[in-house]
């Protein structure tokens, strides 16, 4: 890895939300931190992907609703342009 320096304190494995708020958390804390993440993108059940040309949907971004609000204020998620949209038609998948 190279010196000291360079080492992390912990290391996350996935970047999903919870991963990130953990990293977060962690290197607010003064800890070095890595983030490994397999896919090509961060964010895990916070991700919209275009399934379609033209078509986006969440992943599974209902679970981010249960953030907690002191999480989202010490990330300052607001003022990076984090939003809640809410649907007024629920999902119906048999």
């Amino acid at each position: 890895m190279g010196t000291s320096d360079t080492q992390p304190d912990a290391i996350i494995i996935g970047g999903g939300h919870n991963g990130l708020t953990s990293a977060f958390y962690l290197a607010r804390a003064g800890m070095k931190v890595r983030v490994l993440e397999a896919r090509h993108v961060v964010g895990g059940a916070a991700v919209t992907e275009e399934f379609h040309p033209g078509f986006r949907n969440s992943v599974a971004s209902y679970t981010v609703s249960l953030l907690q609000p002191r999480v989202i204020a010490d990330m300052g998620l607001v003022e990076r342009g984090y939003r809640v949209i809410e649907r007024p038609v629920s999902n119906f998948l048999p």
